[in-house]
């Protein structure tokens, strides 16, 4: 198992609009010589609450980002007809839902269920991704996982056997051990400095000739980098090549940004001096339909994982 840790400064930026987060990447098709937009989003996060991803600065039907930032106060959050799970990048942080009341830290998340009043507070600094999937009609039972809890158990799946550049700790936060309408939850930790993360490159998308349809599910990343060479910018390349093309499509990825992996196939690639972890959220098309492991591979890379 990889061990969890802190990647990457803390950052903190002016407030900003949805519509000023949104920020698409451009990146050449090899081949086909032409230019493909790629979902972006400024995550860094501001003083209060800062809507990251919403319905009206992304193509996502289900899936929304927030981020909110606290020290020494308090912030408020309504769930109509969404369910959302809260995950701590950084500090210690209070979260009232329900008539209960938990302490998370880093790494832990609570997820509440629909049509819930949400009380955050700390007396510290404290960052949290809210996550949240709207369109969700059953109420379940909140649930705290802390992330110590599934380390160690089949929830932190250690995949990358086949490739040692690829060895990395999956922690399924939000899965099985949760009851939900559509969400799936967790961060991947990278064992080795210029690590390869989510491969093999895989989609489950609902549009195209190898789309799930109503099997699909959206889904964010999330990444934090750091490099060891000082004064260089870090970044990840991000495969967005769409599932019928047989090269890959590379986007530079920098830390504290968000993107959309939803319409390609996914994984990741990190030059030789930088490191990487990057927390998912899943949101099925269909609710109660939360198979995290139906994909599509690409064709030929089935026995990668």
């Amino acid at each position: 198992m990889v061990q969890p840790k802190t990647i990457g400064r803390n950052k903190i930026i002016s407030p900003q609009s949805p519509k000023e987060r949104r920020h698409d990447l451009q990146v050449m098709v090899p081949l086909k010589n032409e230019i493909r937009k790629v979902e972006a989003f400024n995550a860094i996060p501001a003083p209060g609450v800062q809507e990251i991803i919403t319905e009206e600065n992304s193509s996502f039907q289900f899936l929304r980002l927030a981020r909110i930032l606290l020290q020494e106060g308090t912030a408020s959050r309504s769930l109509d007809k969404a369910e959302a799970v809260y995950y701590v990048n950084r500090g210690k942080v209070s979260i009232t839902a329900n008539g209960q009341t938990h302490t998370l830290g880093k790494g832990d998340v609570l997820y509440v269920s629909v049509d819930s009043e949400v009380s955050l507070s700390s007396d510290e600094f404290c960052d949290v991704s809210e996550y949240k999937a709207v369109a969700c009609h059953t109420k379940y039972p909140d649930k705290l996982v802390r992330h110590t809890d599934i380390e160690g158990t089949e929830l932190a799946a250690d995949l990358g056997s086949q490739r040692p550049m690829s060895q990395r700790t999956v922690f399924k936060l939000v899965d099985k051990n949760v009851q939900a309408n559509r969400l799936l939850f967790g961060d991947t930790y990278m064992a080795h400095r210029g690590g390869v993360g989510s491969y093999p490159p895989h989609f489950h998308g609902p549009d195209g000739p190898h789309g799930l349809g109503a099997n699909a599910k959206e889904e964010i990343y999330h990444f934090r980098c750091e490099t060891e060479i000082e004064g260089d910018v870090p970044y990840v390349l991000q495969n967005c090549a769409l599932p019928e093309e047989k090269v890959n499509v590379y986007a530079h990825i920098f830390d504290e940004v968000a993107i959309n992996v939803t319409p390609t196939y996914h994984d990741t690639i990190a030059p030789p001096a930088v490191d990487f972890m990057f927390t998912w959220c899943l949101a099925s098309f269909t609710e109660g339909h939360r198979d995290w492991a139906e994909i599509y591979n690409k064709p030929g890379y089935e026995n990668e994982w």
